[in-house]
């Protein structure tokens, strides 16, 4: 037996943040949200990334691993000890297809990972996920 539900749920407009530090990848990203008429926001690293989500908290956060300064898990950990971020959907982007690299982003907080190189597709589906979980429990 085929369930005929379909799948296609759309969010409403929402707030997402990307931190990352390639900008090629920002400027991909902020495309295919822009796209599906969410608001972007992003940061070329974790320090400004973590001012960015304080500054106007976001609906979701695409969160890149591997930067310079603070890396993507010590942001993410800093995020979840915030009052205003700490329940704020993470899908983290990691370069690195190693198990133990995708388990630590889980640890440190976020919802779901990611490898590079990615699908936009995979990367829209994947927050959208998260937007309405976060959006039924919220």
């Amino acid at each position: 037996m085929t369930n005929s539900r379909s799948c296609d749920i759309v969010i409403s407009v929402a707030n997402i943040l990307i931190i990352d530090d390639d900008p090629g990848v920002r400027a991909l990203l902020s495309e295919i949200f822009l796209e599906r008429k969410h608001s972007v926001s992003a940061a070329p690293d974790g320090v400004q990334g973590l001012a960015a989500a304080k500054l106007n908290v976001p609906d979701a956060i695409v969160l890149d691993v591997d930067m310079p300064g603070l890396n993507g898990y010590e942001v993410c950990a800093r995020l979840r000890a915030g009052p205003e971020t700490r329940l704020v959907p993470i899908l983290m982007l990691t370069g690195t297809t190693n198990f133990p690299g995708a388990m630590h982003g889980l640890a440190c907080g976020a919802d779901d990972h990611i490898t590079k190189p990615f699908n936009v597709e995979e990367v829209a589906a994947r927050v959208q996920a998260l937007l309405l979980r976060s959006r039924k429990n919220g």
